[in-house]
């Protein structure tokens, strides 16, 4: 099953949220709407209740009440929804409205004098009536006193008309706020995701050769993801290169060895030849090449690979010390090591290993009595290791042909001309910088800008 698009996550999400809070604000609106109608209602039924007191009179000849004219013309007309009657002590009604006709409205016992009461008869006139009460202490002419109850109902049903008239357009108009909402985000999603669209149109068209590289101009938001996608492209088609390019190196630098191996190796039947010491040579400058075309084409060489911790340089440095302290044990070399304890490379610890690696075992194959390998921050981002000896030195004039492959300015010591052609390798696909100076103790001095952790 297929995952819906992020457009129509947000567009479901918020279409929920609308749902909710709209649906919470109608109840709370509603629930607000039917106080005020209450409030309104018993407001009415009191007003209605005062007039149909001001305009009730004696009965000439007995102790009762009539309403010769009823205060609201509604209480003439017969199931017009506005009631009222009269009612003595007993309970027994003394005057009904003609609109009352037919119509029977219970009423809960009455309370004290000038009390006022207020109920709802649910059972009655449809939709269920309203009604308000009040008794009184009428005083006839005669002195006489007798108690009478004034009972007002109003049906409920144009109350609650204009409570679900309310509610129907309330829900109507948030139904289509919420539509119009909806729809305006869709239009702006589409607007905002379309740089998402044209990443990935512009991926397709890498997978299928058309393209190179992601453009660079995105919204804020995706440049960090498009600059990112293109370095780590360019790490991979640098990777490649270097492979395809030290296969061809490899495959061309074995044939003068092999030319040699099969000058001095005996036809069938000879006797093996003097010269195997030539063989070996051979063999062991192939074994060089080797080594150093793999180590070459496997390198990192990214500072900012992904995945990569940060590889503190004062531990490998000392590990390194050590180890070529036993190696050239009858050298009697003095290093020293200034490298702060906080300064991390952002690289390969395998790569740093080579680099200075390679640094120091120049420094103690050609040192006389010190090595000096200091590493310090230098400009935001890098550092600055330098490895420097008190030997014969290089010409720095001489520096570009001492970092090529092969190259050896010093005959007289053992060994391929290969190393600091790795480490210039090495420092080239970490954007670094390699630099051949005079060193202060008379030597060599190899200085490597890397990048800083």
């Amino acid at each position: 099953m297929a995952r819906e698009s992020l457009r129509h996550r947000v567009l479901l999400s918020l279409g929920v949220a609308l749902a909710v809070f709209f649906g919470a604000t109608v109840i709370a609106l509603e629930w607000s709407l039917a106080q005020s109608l209450g409030r309104a209602r018993d407001e009415v039924l009191d007003t209605q209740l005062m007039a149909l007191i001001a305009v009730a009179e004696p009965v000439e000849g007995a102790h009762t009440l009539d309403v010769p004219e009823p205060p609201d013309g509604r209480m003439r007309t017969p199931a017009s929804g506005l009631y009222a009657e009269i009612r003595d002590a007993r309970g027994a009604t003394v005057w009904r409205s003609p609109s009352a006709l037919g119509i029977g409205f219970d009423a809960p016992p009455g309370g004290a004098p000038g009390a006022r009461q207020r109920w709802t008869d649910d059972g009655r006139e449809g939709p269920g009536l309203a009604a308000g009460s009040m008794t009184v202490e009428w005083e006839f002419d005669d002195g006489a006193t007798a108690a009478f109850r004034f009972v007002v109902a109003q049906s409920l049903a144009p109350w609650r008309d204009q409570q679900r008239a309310f509610r129907l357009g309330l829900v109507g108009w948030f139904a289509i706020l919420a539509i119009a909402t909806l729809a305006v985000l869709a239009v702006v999603l589409r607007r905002v995701m379309r740089p998402l669209g044209r990443i990935e149109r512009e991926i397709n068209e890498m997978e299928n050769a058309r393209r190179e590289r992601l453009s660079t101009d995105w919204p804020e938001e995706l440049r960090g993801v498009a600059t990112n996608l293109n370095a780590l492209l360019g790490r991979e088609r640098e990777r490649q290169r270097r492979y395809q390019e030290s296969l061809a190196n490899l495959a061309h630098s074995l044939k003068t060895p092999l030319a040699a191996i099969r000058t001095v190796l005996p036809e069938t039947g000879e006797r093996p030849p003097e010269n195997l010491d030539a063989v070996r040579g051979a063999l062991a400058r192939m074994d060089e090449i080797i080594g150093w075309q793999l180590r070459r084409a496997g390198a990192v060489g990214a500072a900012d690979a992904v995945g990569i911790a940060p590889v503190a340089v004062a531990p490998v440095a000392v590990d390194l010390a050590a180890t070529l302290d036993k190696v050239y044990a009858s050298h009697e070399l003095r290093c020293e090591l200034d490298i702060p304890p906080t300064l991390h490379f952002r690289g390969d610890q395998g790569d740093l290993q080579e680099m200075l690696g390679n640094l120091l075992d120049n420094a103690w194959k050609y040192g006389r009595r010190r090595v000096r390998c200091l590493a310090r921050a230098s400009a935001p981002g890098w550092l600055e290791l330098r490895v420097e000896d008190d030997g014969p030195g290089l010409d720095p004039e001489r520096a570009s042909e001492a970092l090529a492959r092969g190259a050896r300015l010093d005959e007289s010591r053992p060994g391929q001309g290969i190393g600091l052609a790795v480490v210039n390798e090495l420092v080239r696909a970490y954007g670094g910088e390699v630099a051949v100076e005079q060193s202060s103790l008379g030597g060599a001095a190899v200085r490597l800008t890397l990048p800083a952790a």
